[in-house]
């Protein structure tokens, strides 16, 4: 089983992030993250590599329970991993509009 360590390590590396981007088949993170993309003004990419930064700087101890709740017996759990993170930083932004 990969750990939370290495899936963050994989997650701080762009080209990992690609290869996650490339097998992501979580219909509302896709969408979320296109949303992300938009709101930005960046690429898929540039926006993943952002919310993955973002949820490692500034999520709550809350957050990083859920997220170890969500990847502990996920099938792909780098992918899950970053979905989740996709899913709080896209939240996290529509909060701060509001």
């Amino acid at each position: 089983m990969t750990t939370l360590g290495e899936l963050l390590t994989q997650l701080q590396d762009e080209a990992g992030i690609v290869d996650i981007l490339a097998g992501l088949t979580d219909r509302a993170a896709t969408a979320s993250l296109t949303k992300l993309a938009h709101a930005t003004d960046c690429g898929l990419r540039d926006a993943a590599v952002n919310a993955v930064q973002a949820f490692s700087a500034a999520a709550s101890d809350e957050a990083w329970l859920k997220l170890i709740g969500q990847i502990q017996n996920a099938d792909s759990p780098a992918a899950t991993c970053l979905a989740e993170m996709i899913a709080w930083s896209y939240a996290r932004r529509d909060a701060q509009r509001s």
